[in-house]
């Protein structure tokens, strides 16, 4: 009644070793079953000691001596001419645990997976290391998919900005079905063919994911998922903030109030020439350019370019539309460590004081709670040491981050200091006012799913085409009028 799971032997000895419980046993039954040929034998051929992990008994590991018999088979037909015998519940061919103790194991790695896993599974008295546990997961069998009525879609990098894969989630049970090694259409569309049934596809906006989608499940439709429509929303928000990153900016903090510049000796009908980029970069963005125009004055469809010279379509299209190779080059962005930018007064303040030592000021800010490396220290301070010129004050104004985040964020999620900062830019910016009002009626709908709304939002928010250029399109989608749903397309993509 205590171990049922030992209902089949006969326990001889127990007794409690120095590393938990020894149980010493051995078999009821007086015969066996041949695993070739199925015919019952009680010839007993030799006797040997097995050793078995159990269940663990009041926290102590188990330890269980199993002394087994090999039989000879009865049957001369049979390829087997001896055989071990198994246990119904407790032993398995060439197994060194019980299926209960192999059980408890497989649950704890399903749910901690490695070394997590392996410290619960200590503690619990069921010792298994971590490639143990991982071992034990990669042998069961793959879950049955079934039919998905509602399949969502979207990649995921396995070596990010290398090698990307696509996940296929059941947006009803929210479990993954499935991983596909790459994100193109072909092994999706290959997916859909195998598994019919799905009603619904909820992806993002990539091309390849909506050809797959057309081309298996025609009759599927296709939505756009919250959280999509909210991350493109809010890089729409980011680039109006960006554009208007001025308005941030007290008042007080306007161009007026900054000093003039020193005053240089240039003619005022010259123009000073913009820097030549050159490189190993500008050098093979200057061949590609001339390349791409060289085909499409001959009149080489896009297509034809992108496949004679080893490109994707859209760089080609990019390379197409610049009229000059110089277009396409830019100076590399500094890099910008958000972590350091709390602590850029106290550095201009120091830099100004005479304090020039990065690692000196490095360790000031430490102790000020800034976690950041000391090379985005040196980086940050690099430009004030070629220029020989004092630190200029910091804007007091937020970041177009911190801007963008106040806009997309729920009012009630937000302190009374956030509130007012973000109330004092609205009124400075007419632009981001009408912007975070357009959120917000947009927040509303996504909130009660009132998608019969949108045709009566876009002409409010839009009364005249192209204004303003960065907020963002909602377009209907669906075969079915009763069954639309809103899919977010920014502008000009």
């Amino acid at each position: 009644m205590l171990l049922p799971h030992l209902a089949a032997v006969v326990v001889e000895r127990v007794e409690q070793t120095g590393t938990g419980v020894a149980i010493w046993a051995r078999p009821k039954a007086k015969d066996a079953l041949c695993p070739g040929c199925g015919v019952r034998s009680s010839k007993v051929h030799s006797r040997y000691d097995r050793g078995l992990a159990d269940a663990a008994v009041g926290g102590q590991p188990v330890a269980l001596r199993l002394q087994v018999r090999r039989f000879f088979c009865g049957d001369h037909d049979c390829r087997v001419r001896t055989f071990a015998e198994q246990i119904d519940g407790l032993t398995t061919k060439h197994a060194r645990r019980t299926p209960l103790s192999r059980k408890m194991l497989e649950s704890i790695g399903l749910a901690l997976a490695g070394r997590a896993g392996s410290r619960l599974a200590t503690a619990l008295g069921l010792r298994a290391g971590r490639n143990t546990l991982l071992r034990l997961l990669y042998a069961l069998p793959d879950p049955e998919i079934g039919t998905v009525e509602v399949l969502g879609i979207d990649d995921f990098a396995l070596l990010r900005g290398h090698v990307y894969g696509t996940v296929l989630i059941d947006i009803e049970s929210g479990r993954p079905v499935d991983v596909l090694p790459d994100r193109t259409a072909e092994p999706v569309a290959a997916w859909l063919r195998e598994h019919p049934g799905v009603r619904i596809v909820c992806r993002d906006r990539a091309t390849a994911y909506a050809e797959a989608a057309r081309a298996a499940a025609p009759d599927a439709v296709q939505v756009a998922d919250r959280f999509h429509l909210w991350r493109n929303l809010s890089e729409a928000v980011e680039k109006i903030a960006a554009a208007h990153c001025d308005c941030l900016r007290p008042p007080e903090q306007d161009e007026g109030d900054k000093p003039a510049p020193p005053e240089q000796e240039e003619p005022a009908d010259t123009k000073p020439a913009p820097q030549e980029l050159e490189g190993k970069r500008a050098a093979n963005t200057r061949a590609r350019h001339a390349a791409v125009h060289e085909l499409l004055a001959k009149g080489v469809g896009t297509s034809a370019i992108a496949e004679s010279l080893g490109m994707d379509r859209k760089t080609v299209r990019r390379y197409a539309k610049a009229d000059a190779a110089d277009d396409m080059l830019a100076a590399p962005a500094r890099h910008r460590d958000t972590r350091l930018r709390p602590f850029l007064t106290h550095l201009h303040q120091r830099w100004n004081e005479g304090c020039t030592d990065a690692a000196q000021l490095y360790a000031e800010i430490r102790e000020l709670g800034y976690r950041g490396s000391q090379r985005s220290v040196r980086r940050c301070l690099q430009p004030l040491r070629a220029s020989g010129q004092p630190a200029p004050p910091v804007p007091e104004g937020p970041s177009v981050r911190q801007a963008t985040g106040w806009i997309i964020r729920k009012p009630d999620n937000l302190d009374e200091d956030e509130q007012r900062r973000l109330n004092q830019v609205l009124a400075r910016c007419p632009e981001l006012d009408a912007t975070h009002t357009s959120v917000r009626a947009f927040a509303a709908m996504m909130d009660t799913h009132d998608g019969d709304s949108l045709t009566c939002w876009i002409p409010a928010e839009f009364p005249q085409p192209g204004v303003p250029t960065a907020i963002p399109d909602v377009v209907l989608t669906g075969h079915d009028p009763s069954e639309r749903r809103a899919e977010f397309r920014p502008r000009g993509r």
